[in-house]
C-alpha cells in the first residue's frame, strides 16, 4: 500500500489513499520492530496512549460510507500493528527523531540483515526483534509484557 508519511502540527501523518492518520508525537509510548520474510519491508508495532486521529481525504459519499464503516469496526485506536517498506520506516523515523530522542536511527538497525537480528533482555531470547522506542526506557522483553504480546508465567 502506498503511504504518504510527514509531520503537521506535531502530528505525524500517515495518509494513504482515502485515509488519513493524525498521531500526536508526545503520545508514541513504544515502537517495535519486526523481521518480515518479504523482501524490503518490516513490522512496526506502533503503541500510543492518546488515540490515533482519523480524517477522510476524499470527500465523496461512496468513501463516506467506507470511512464510517471504518470508525465502526475500528478498535485499534491506541495502537497500530503494520507492515510498512523499508524506505518508509526510514523516513518516519527520520522525522520522528528530533521529537524522540532514544529513537533507534534505522542504520543502526541494519534491516537488510533483520532475519539475524537476536535481542537478549533480562533472560529472554528474542529472534528478529528488536525494541526502537519505549518512552519510559524499558527495555523490549518489558514493553510486550506490558502490550501483552508476551504473557508472564
Amino acid at each position: 500500500m502506498f503511504y504518504k508519511i510527514y509531520l503537521e502540527n506535531n502530528d505525524l501523518i500517515i495518509e494513504t489513499f482515502f485515509l488519513k492518520e493524525k498521531i500526536a508525537i508526545d503520545s508514541i509510548d513504544d515502537i517495535i520492530i519486526f523481521y518480515n520474510r518479504g523482501f524490503n519491508k518490516h513490522k512496526l508495532y506502533t503503541y500510543f496512549n492518546k488515540p490515533i486521529q482519523y480524517e477522510l481525504t476524499r470527500k465523496s459519499w461512496f468513501y463516506q460510507i467506507l470511512f464510517e464503516i471504518f470508525l465502526a469496526f475500528n478498535t485499534e485506536k491506541f495502537r497500530i500493528y503494520r507492515l510498512y517498506e523499508n524506505e518508509i520506516i526510514t523516513l518516519m523515523f527520520s522525522l520522528l527523531k528530533p521529537y524522540l530522542p532514544t529513537l533507534i536511527e534505522t542504520k543502526d538497525l541494519d534491516l537488510a540483515n533483520s532475519f539475524i537480528w537476536m535481542t537478549y533482555d533480562e533472560g529472554g531470547q528474542f529472534k528478529q526483534m528488536k525494541l526502537v522506542y519505549s518512552r519510559e526506557g524499558l527495555g523490549l522483553k518489558r514493553v510486550m509484557l506490558k502490550h501483552k504480546i508476551l504473557l508472564e508465567k
